[in-house]
């Protein structure tokens, strides 16, 4: 207010002299006005521009920051685009070798594959030149596993043993791990036996018992494992069995027959027995 009050009266002083005479008080006043106005208008004109050129500072400043904050963020992806590719070349690396290693997986089957039906056609052919093997067409064989099972018990009760071990065996070969499987096994023992040989069925049930230890067929197989004993005068080794039916299995169809079959066993007359 002072400087803008001396700025007033030194441009009325101005104006005095420059006329070279003396103003009167109404013209002084008019003038003082004018003056005070216009100094105003600039102050204020001042002021403006000056908040102007803070706000387009703070603009500035604000662009400045979000371009850095974008630089930096850009310098992240490139960073983590680097990483990624890094990261994605190394899966491919191990994807190939994945790959290459399940190719060789693949021949190895094949070739496993080949080599079975190789040997299934060669036991075939000798079943078949010995007059053993069952001609059945595949289309005969039914898709359902519980079915498969019935026509297998079906031609075991009809004596045609060939037949039934050959159903039994599509089922083992297409669904090992079927609830089924360990009956199927069961049937192909049985059979066995019923055709005189005694050596394979303990096999086949011995290979029953590893891999189905927990199946419903394991007591009937362990009756099953001592008449082949039994047949091949192994007399100790079928007691042996009977009398793990009975501690196993003492109460199933298979157990509680099981003290009368050891008694049984006992009573042989020592030339039924090698050992």
């Amino acid at each position: 207010m002072v400087h803008r009050t001396l700025r007033i009266a030194a441009a009325i002083a101005l104006l005095s002299s420059a006329s070279g005479c003396w103003v009167t008080t109404t013209e002084h006043d008019h003038v003082r006005q004018a003056l005070e106005t216009r100094i105003r208008s600039l102050e204020t004109n001042d002021q403006q521009r000056r908040q102007q050129l803070n706000e387009a500072v703070e603009r500035a400043t604000a662009q400045v920051q979000t371009l850095n904050e974008q630089l930096e963020q850009a310098r992240t992806q490139t960073r983590n685009t680097a990483d990624l590719g890094a990261r994605i070349e190394s899966f491919d690396e191990r994807i190939r070798g994945l790959t290459g290693t399940l190719e060789e997986l693949r021949h190895s089957l094949d070739e496993a594959t080949q080599a079975r039906a190789q040997v299934g056609n060669r036991v075939e052919a000798v079943e078949r030149r010995l007059g053993i093997a069952p001609l059945v067409d595949p289309s005969q064989v039914p898709a359902d596993n519980a079915q498969l099972l019935a026509q297998a018990r079906q031609a075991f009760d009809g004596r045609d043993y060939p037949r039934a071990r050959f159903l039994a065996n599509a089922l083992l070969t297409r669904a090992a791990a079927d609830p089924l499987a360990d009956d199927a096994l069961l049937l192909v023992a049985r059979a066995q036996l019923a055709e005189n040989r005694a050596a394979t069925a303990v096999q086949e049930l011995n290979r029953l018992m590893q891999s189905y230890p927990t199946g419903d067929a394991v007591p009937e197989a362990l009756s099953t494992l001592a008449e082949a004993f039994t047949n091949l005068r192994m007399c100790t080794q079928a007691q042996r069995t009977l009398r793990l039916l009975i501690e196993r299995h003492g109460r199933t169809p298979a157990g509680t027959q099981a003290p009368a079959r050891l008694e049984a066993v006992r009573r042989l007359p020592r030339e039924a027995c090698s050992e």
